[in-house]
């Protein structure tokens, strides 16, 4: 899939500010797509590699953490700050590949 046809797809997702568990599924395979083709061309060693995992390892945490704070709906304050926290560090993603570029 190449860029224009992954920014459509998630533009298609967003179009109703809803996303479905069968779009996240979609989306899911889309990225292990992504992330086989490019350890293909890199090999499963080294940066790359760790990079990929830490990817993997992220959105696990953060699904941990968005349950556990749905069990705890009463914090609003943990929710606002762990939302600037997921922004923020999406950014910081975004500007350092802007950066090197």
């Amino acid at each position: 899939m190449n860029n224009n046809a992954l920014q459509k797809m998630i533009n298609d997702i967003y179009a109703d500010s809803n996303v479905s568990p069968l779009e996240y599924i979609q989306f899911k395979t889309v990225s292990d797509m992504a992330v086989a083709e490019l350890l293909e061309i890199e090999g499963d060693g080294g940066t790359t590699n760790a990079l990929c995992n830490s990817f993997e390892i992220t959105n696990h945490l953060l699904q941990l953490t968005l349950l556990n704070m749905l069990y705890d709906e009463g914090n609003h304050a943990f929710k606002n700050s762990l939302m600037k926290v997921i922004n923020s560090q999406i950014e910081l993603l975004k500007l350092n590949v802007a950066l090197l570029e």
